[in-house]
């Protein structure tokens, strides 16, 4: 009797080299695991933009939670900059909008 032979992964050669699947599943996997951004209450905003002109006037390090192309990221820092006209801010060389930022925690 004939016993199984495992090819591995040459069986998968020729389906990676007709479209570069790989790179096309790659792509897709990652834009499966964004995360959409959470919607804030008003009352969540008006406290994170207080936190954010106390911060900057007592010239404080902050821990800002903000989401950015499909990612929560979090930074510490201090707000080097703050327009109140464009409701952006500058942590570190970063600008971040007051849309994008989630919570902002005074250290």
């Amino acid at each position: 009797m004939k016993d199984n032979y495992d090819r591995g992964i040459i069986k998968w050669q020729p389906f990676n080299s007709l479209f570069n699947a790989s790179v096309i599943i790659n792509d897709i996997n990652i834009e499966k695991s964004k995360e959409k951004c959470p919607i804030l209450s008003e009352d969540q905003l008006e406290n994170i933009e207080e936190a954010i002109k106390d911060a900057y006037l007592l010239k404080q390090d902050v821990d800002i939670k903000y989401y950015y192309d499909g990612n929560i990221i979090e930074r510490l820092g201090k707000i080097n900059y703050l327009d109140m006209q464009n409701k952006n801010i500058c942590l570190s060389n970063k600008i971040i909008y007051f849309k994008q930022i989630l919570n902002i925690t005074i250290v």
